[in-house]
């Protein structure tokens, strides 16, 4: 018996709660042994009421990311989430996903912490996050494709979260190419991705998700912004992680079938990029012009001021006041 299964039985059980006898059956273990478990369980958090005529109910979770709860709310028969390794602190999830993946750890682990001395941004940029307040995420994959092709996994798990945070919250961010997500012009979400890789294959690739979730508003880098700011109220954030590794476990097997088509015009359904004006800094250069959307590969096009149609597959995108057609 695990404290998983424990906590997955009472946040599927009936709200007057579940009897310790009835617990110990579907468990096969002695009502003692149930006890310890509930006994651990409130330890970390967890406040479980029990009564003599009800048994067990879950009244509260803590809002900490826990692999037992994780683990509960996401169930069997996943790749993304197949094993889930939470810290209290890192130096980064990114580092330590890399570290692991180079250790043979299998597809679809996931990294989380509470707090990174050393987060990532892309381009060398850092991602800084008060201690247990939002969601630092890390997740190895180790899909059969081309280096040529994973620019689609930072596509895809940008739709992911969106489609995640939609769904829990109700809010709509945008897609910022290729990698941020916007509520407004502000910045909720980064995604970064690492690979490893020969030259005509992935060894794997690391995809980390910093999201601001319960951030002060006066904590926040400037042009930054968390759900709870846009929302007026703190947001849990194990059900936000399991339900964004949920449509990460989808997209995964999409991809792995060859099926970006699907994901890629839900990026442009929530893009803030296509049809907006925008300066892209690349290596050496500086285009100017209006984003025209991305193509199979998830490489963005620009027409660019002097009417050239430019294909950018990496790049520092900057969005400018003034759009230029639909967005």
């Amino acid at each position: 018996m695990s404290r998983r299964t424990v906590l997955s039985l009472l946040l599927s059980g009936p709200a007057q709660g579940l009897s310790g006898e009835e617990l110990s059956r579907r468990l096969g273990v002695s009502r003692a042994a149930v006890w310890k478990e509930i006994q651990v369980l409130r330890k970390v958090g967890y406040r479980i009421d029990a009564a003599p005529h009800t048994g067990y109910r879950l009244i509260s979770s803590p809002d900490r990311v826990i692999a037992d709860e994780l683990e509960a709310l996401l169930g069997d028969g996943r790749t993304v989430g197949s094993r889930i390794l939470c810290y209290e602190e890192l130096d980064s999830t990114n580092s330590t996903a890399f570290a692991l993946a180079e250790k043979g750890c299998a597809d679809g682990t996931c990294v989380l912490a509470e707090h990174q001395k050393g987060g990532k941004g892309r381009l060398g940029r850092t991602w800084s996050s008060p201690k247990a307040q939002n969601l630092l995420l890390s997740v190895v994959l180790r899909p059969r494709m081309s280096p040529m092709d994973a620019p689609r996994l930072t596509l895809a798990s940008a739709v992911c979260v969106v489609r995640a945070i939609k769904r829990l919250t109700g809010l709509d961010p945008r897609i910022k190419w290729p990698n941020d997500l916007l509520l407004g012009d502000r910045k909720l979400c980064g995604i970064l991705t690492e690979m490893s890789a020969e030259t005509d294959r992935v060894a794997f690739v690391v995809v980390g998700i910093g999201l601001n979730v319960n951030s002060d508003p006066d904590r926040l880098p400037e042009g930054a912004v968390s759900l709870a700011a846009a929302l007026g109220h703190a947001v849990r954030r194990a059900p936000l992680a399991a339900a964004i590794l949920e449509e990460l476990d989808k997209a995964y097997a999409d991809l792995r079938e060859g099926r970006f088509g699907g994901l890629a015009e839900a990026w442009e359904e929530h893009s803030a990029t296509t049809g907006r004006r925008v300066t892209a800094h690349l290596p050496g250069r500086t285009l100017h012009g209006s984003a025209q959307g991305i193509d199979a590969d998830g490489a963005l096009w620009i027409r660019t001021d002097s009417g050239l149609q430019e294909r950018v597959l990496t790049g520092d995108v900057v969005h400018l006041r003034e759009r230029k057609g639909g967005a």
